[in-house]
C-alpha cells in the first residue's frame, strides 16, 4: 500500500508477489539471503517497484509541481515530538499521498532501508536525483504536517 495507494492494485500485487515467492522458494538459502521475511519483502518491494515502472508513462521525477518546496534541508525531523501526537493511519495517509516520484523514493530510503546508490539502480535514475526526490519528500511532509497542526490548532483555539 505504501508504494501503489490503491487497495485492489496493492492485493493484485501481493498475490503476485506471494506466487513469485512460491515458485522460487527452493532458491531461498538463509545464507546468502538472510532472514526468511527479508527476502519476502524484497520480492514483494521488488513486485511493487516493477508495476510502478511498466505503469510509469512518463518520468515520475520531472512532472512534479514543487513550487512551494524550497531546495534546503527541512529545519528540523518532521517526526521530532511536535508530531507525535499524529495518528500512525494518518501519518501513513499522509505519506502515501505524495507525488509518485517523492513517494517512491522515500518508502525506499526510510522504510525498506535502501541506500541513494540502490535507489538509483533499482530506478534507473542518478544517485543526485534519488538525494533530491527524498529531500523534496521531506520537506513536502514538513509542510503537510505543519498545516495539520496549525489546522488543529485553529480549531482548538
Amino acid at each position: 500500500m505504501r508504494y501503489i495507494g490503491n487497495k485492489m492494485q496493492a492485493e493484485d500485487i501481493l498475490h503476485d508477489a506471494f506466487i513469485k515467492i512460491y515458485v522460487h522458494i527452493k532458491k531461498f538459502n538463509i545464507t546468502d539471503n538472510g532472514s526468511f521475511e527479508g527476502w519476502m519483502k524484497r520480492i514483494a518491494v521488488n513486485v511493487s517497484l516493477n508495476f510502478l515502472r511498466d505503469s510509469w508513462k512518463d518520468s515520475i521525477f520531472t512532472n512534479i509541481d514543487d513550487t512551494n518546496i524550497s531546495e534546503t534541508e527541512p529545519d528540523s525531523d518532521i517526526f521530532e515530538t511536535e508530531y507525535e501526537t499524529i495518528d500512525k493511519t494518518a501519518l501513513m495517509k499522509i505519506i502515501s499521498e505524495l507525488p509518485a516520484g517523492y513517494n517512491v523514493v522515500f518508502n525506499l530510503y526510510v522504510f525498506d532501508n535502501y541506500s541513494h546508490q540502490e535507489i538509483a539502480e533499482t530506478l534507473g535514475i542518478s544517485i543526485g536525483t534519488s538525494k533530491t526526490q527524498l529531500l523534496k519528500a521531506r520537506k513536502w511532509l514538513q509542510k503537510k504536517l505543519s498545516d495539520i497542526k496549525k489546522k488543529n490548532l485553529a480549531i482548538s483555539a
